[in-house]
């Protein structure tokens, strides 16, 4: 929302007399003015208390293997092969549908993580053929993402992906350029994978009955590939992937359970870095978040009750962090897939009560103005004592100012304020 100087003056000084009643409902819709003697903080973190207790969702994080294709040296997972047996798929199964059951719940959402959830993709077609029947005799709303790197993808597996298993978002990891990709995010192969996973997804752009699907391009940055991002943003503008259902997000390197203290960016470090690879994505019509939008209810699955995630190994975690890292599979784990009391909503977990540690003051997110747009980032690196801020709490103004810039407005002169 952008207003004249006049306004502006107006809402710092906090006389809202003089705004127009138009503009002032246009704030209040936008809860940039609130009921004076609100308790701001209490209203947003009882907001999000709400949302987090809504049992109309109820939400899966499924590994369907424990092996990984790739050796990324920042991940903090230890892969191991071999298939899950049917005495597994059936008790996942068997949980899912548990929950679907539940006389609230009127949205399933199942998400395939891993590890590298393309090693079980006879898996994933055989439980989500189960689930998307089931969803459907309910009457319930199906949702399916995927989390991959996206080098076992083919025309093929694509269409039963998105068709049969009715994954709508596929969220991939590509770490620059090719000759940088390809030895950042090596495969035990020793094959490269940036060219199979581009030309999959660029021709699946060309695929009319794909516009409902997004494929969100993520890149890992660390000191190894920082210097390769702006050829990476001009690469993948020359191949045409400035699409409407494309998106690009660019993330620190941060510890997963591993220590990465070598290779991260310190925050302040990389925001202001981050600010150029941004304009050059805006410059080159990539899509990507300029600004958070709307406010995070949610931080994560960790925070919600009716959201779990169920590792290879069989253990349930709240915590997307845990599965497959050794120290968390043996000290973390809420409870196993195979324990016979299980109940239908996963044991209480470590970051359920964040919202009353944020209001206790046991991270500074209760003095933060972003506080609704990122709701505290991680609970885990908090209790770790990693801060995860995100990266426009530090360049913020430098975001806005590309906003500006492409809406075509411009500093105003001296003099011209009043």
């Amino acid at each position: 929302m952008f207003v004249i100087p006049q306004v502006a003056d107006a809402l710092r000084r906090g006389e809202l007399g003089e705004i127009s009643p138009g503009t002032l409902a246009e704030f209040r819709k936008a809860q940039v003015v609130v009921p004076d003697g609100l308790d701001e903080l209490d209203d947003i973190l009882q907001r999000n208390r709400t949302a987090a207790r809504d049992p109309s969702t109820v939400s899966f994080i499924l590994l369907p293997t424990s092996y990984c294709n790739m050796g990324c040296t920042y991940c903090g997972q230890e892969h191991v092969r071999g298939g899950l047996t049917a005495d597994h798929r059936d008790r996942v199964r068997a949980r899912v549908l548990r929950a679907l059951r539940l006389p609230a719940s009127r949205r399933l959402a199942v998400d395939w993580f891993g590890a590298e959830p393309m090693m079980g993709y006879a898996v994933m077609r055989h439980l989500a053929r189960d689930f998307v029947r089931a969803a459907d005799e309910a009457g319930a709303e199906y949702t399916s993402s995927i989390v991959t790197n996206g080098s076992l993808l083919n025309a093929r597996n694509l269409e039963v992906l998105i068709k049969e298993c009715r994954i709508s978002k596929f969220y991939l990891t590509v770490d620059g350029p090719p000759d940088v990709h390809d030895v950042h995010r090596p495969a035990k192969s020793g094959a490269g994978s940036f060219w199979k996973i581009v030309r999959t997804v660029r021709a699946a752009l060309d695929n009319d009955d794909y516009r409902h699907v997004t494929f969100d391009f993520r890149t890992n940055v660390d000191v190894h590939n920082q210097d390769s991002i702006l050829r990476y943003i001009e690469l993948m503008a020359e191949l045409g992937f400035h699409q409407p259902n494309v998106n690009f997000t660019l993330a620190r390197v941060r510890p997963w359970g591993n220590d990465v203290s070598a290779i991260e960016l310190a925050g302040a470090e990389y925001a202001e870095r981050e600010l150029a690879w941004l304009a050059a994505m805006q410059r080159s019509g990539l899509p990507h978040m300029r600004m958070p939008t709307l406010a995070k209810k949610i931080t994560c699955p960790a925070v919600k009750r009716t959201a779990e995630l169920i590792s290879g190994t069989g253990n349930i975690f709240s915590c997307t962090d845990h599965p497959l890292v050794p120290e968390a599979e043996r000290t973390a784990a809420l409870a196993h897939i195979g324990r016979e009391d299980l109940p239908a909503i996963r044991p209480k977990g470590e970051f359920d009560d964040w919202q009353d540690e944020i209001a206790q003051g046991r991270s500074w997110c209760r003095d933060c103005v972003f506080l609704p747009t990122c709701g505290g980032s991680c609970p885990k690196a908090w209790h770790e004592g990693n801060p995860p801020c995100p990266s426009y709490k530090h360049n913020v103004q430098g975001r806005l100012d590309l906003v500006a810039e492409r809406l075509g407005l411009r500093p105003i002169q001296a003099g011209m304020a009043r």
